[in-house]
């Protein structure tokens, strides 16, 4: 949930698949009920499991990716709607419509105005987080006016010569996509320690916004991925067009914004932790900083005003899909999915 709107990456992960399964319609909690099942099943069998989660709803599931060598993945793809682009060959879609019962959906008088105010509270949600994202253009402003920007490219020169040196990989760099986190009803959310966790070095960014933190790992993911090594992009929960972490699984590396709203810091029981400050090289006067603590004020409340429009979206939107779940005909919802289970012959045990 993005200052310029909803944002997701299953076109992008589409592309990472071998195969993949559109679930279209039934559009209630029991489609999160059956990935949640689906992604047990595999683990039980040896398979390694990505898990895609509504910012709306913790621990409610939209998408299931059993990953390599089988490259499956399994999207709830009604709402947000993800079309099938290589029909007949990887993309399958899985029809639930017909497991609804549309008579008794109409019959339900209230659903009209649940579904008003739900927009209503969408909008006033995306239109806080816009607001909060021209907030946080302005203390970038502030911040950029004494950034010493020959310190920092020092800096990032040193940091890729200490990651590559003169190595160059025989082969062409992947680059892949992933989020970070997002605003929930509960606050904003990450995903930092689930995707970093079998990562041997880290490197927690620690500066002011408008810095080049961004742009950095930009150029950092340019050059790994020209040398041949895989990237994956780990891109902003606020503003979709800027990215938080760079993950280079070959070196088993990342860096990342540890700054609000998701602070880390290095972890004592992990030796390859590190703080990267490139806030030695802002400096600003105590003018700025008086701006700057205004516009912070002002950042907070906004995104608490979005918070509390997300949760009360959230609330109208959870009545509509109990509506969708108390009107699904389970059998035939059963009877549609169960292939699913069975989507690999033979998996390795662990």
């Amino acid at each position: 949930m993005t200052g310029q709107g909803i944002k997701n990456i299953y076109k992008d992960l589409m592309n990472e698949a071998q195969t993949v399964y559109l679930l279209k319609g039934a559009h209630g909690f029991k489609i999160s009920e059956l990935l949640q099942n689906i992604g047990d099943y595999y683990v039980k069998k040896g398979a390694s499991i990505e898990y895609f989660h509504d910012p709306l709803f913790e621990g409610t599931v939209e998408g299931i990716f059993i990953q390599a060598p089988h490259r499956i993945l399994i999207l709830q793809a009604t709402n947000p709607s993800i079309e099938p682009t290589v029909l007949g060959g990887r993309d399958h879609v899985i029809s639930l419509y017909d497991c609804v019962d549309e008579e008794q959906l109409s019959a339900n008088e209230a659903l009209f105005s649940l579904n008003e105010k739900k927009q209503t509270y969408y909008n006033q949600c995306f239109a806080a987080l816009s607001k909060a994202i021209h907030i946080h253009d302005d203390w970038e402003v502030e911040t950029r006016k004494y950034m010493n920007w020959n310190g920092l490219n020092q800096q990032f020169a040193d940091l890729t010569n200490q990651l590559f040196g003169e190595k160059k990989l025989d082969k062409s760099g992947q680059l892949t996509h992933r989020l970070l986190g997002t605003l929930t009803p509960a606050g904003a959310r990450d995903t930092v320690q689930s995707i970093t966790q079998n990562l041997e070095k880290r490197l927690f960014i620690k500066g002011y916004p408008g810095t080049g933190k961004s742009s950095m790992m930009k150029q950092l993911a340019k050059e790994a991925q020209s040398r041949g090594y895989d990237v994956q992009l780990v891109w902003c929960g606020l503003d979709s067009n800027s990215i938080d972490m760079v993950i280079l699984p070959e070196l088993k590396f990342c860096i990342f914004d540890s700054t609000e709203p998701h602070v880390y810091f290095p972890d004592e029981n992990r030796p390859g932790d590190e703080v990267f400050d490139i806030a030695q090289h802002c400096h600003p006067t105590e003018v700025e900083l008086n701006n700057i603590n205004e516009l912070v004020a002002k950042y907070k409340a906004t995104m608490q005003e979005a918070k509390q429009f997300a949760k009360q979206y959230a609330d109208e939107e959870r009545k509509v899909r109990e509506a969708v779940d108390a009107a699904l005909n389970v059998d035939e919802f059963n009877k549609r999915t169960v292939p699913l289970f069975d989507l690999v012959q033979e998996l390795k045990t662990i």
